[in-house]
């Protein structure tokens, strides 16, 4: 079993590419996009930071300075005001991070997305469908042969993967992303690794899927771009 601290530091490694100097490069998905200037990770047994590789040394003893001023409100501020020395702000994301417990056995399996049923995707989902072969495994909630809930491993890694979850419009409401998340988290653990999940605080439907898997808090994450 891992600690809160631990968790955190295997999220990182799930959401970002590492050099060897052990900062981050780029998001851990096939597009390479750039990773955060900043990625703050705070838990109860302790913070976890990381640096992207471009982030020039001599800013970074002030930025980890500056995290023990003031509450939390004072201690996000004055990271911002030392990481902006470099240049200024581009976005600020804040929000959640969430382990699964033992699969609740709440929810009806969904559909695991295969060769032979992919084609459902193609309607609702077909940037997943192009994409399928970096999120598996995924699952599915079908209507009338259309996938209209997915989850699936938005990044991964050896230890642990982080979940992904789409519904429809339409149909949302019926507790389809309850059944995808929970048969994608048993997958996971089946493999041996962490179902990790995370949102931001302004994502109430997304919250509220975590709260009703009952699913176990262990941080915040912060990323400043």
């Amino acid at each position: 079993m891992y600690n809160h601290l631990e968790l955190m530091q295997i999220q990182a490694e799930v959401l970002y590419v590492h050099d060897q100097a052990g900062r981050i490069t780029t998001i851990n998905e096939s597009t390479h996009q750039p990773a955060p200037r900043l990625f703050w990770g705070q838990t109860a047994a302790g913070r976890m930071v990381r640096f992207r590789s471009d982030v020039p040394n001599r800013f970074i003893h002030d930025i980890l300075q500056s995290m023990d001023q003031g509450d939390s409100t004072e201690q996000l501020a004055n990271v911002i005001q030392a990481l902006e020395k470099d240049q200024k702000m581009k976005g600020l994301w804040i929000g959640p991070a969430f382990a699964f417990h033992e699969p609740t056995r709440d929810y009806t399996e969904a559909t695991l997305v295969t060769e032979d049923n992919q084609y459902c995707l193609e309607p609702g989902f077909p940037t997943l469908l192009s994409e399928l072969k970096f999120r598996g495994p995924c699952f599915m909630i079908t209507e009338n042969n259309m996938a209209v809930s997915v989850c699936y491993s938005a990044r991964s890694s050896d230890k642990a993967a982080e979940a992904g979850v789409e519904t429809l419009k339409d149909y949302r409401g019926n507790g389809y992303a309850m059944r995808v998340a929970s048969s994608w988290a048993q997958a996971i653990r089946r493999s041996q690794r962490i179902p990790l999940y995370s949102t931001s605080w302004d994502n109430y439907s997304s919250l509220s899927i975590a709260r009703r898997l009952r699913l176990h808090l262990y941080g915040t994450d912060i990323s400043i771009y």
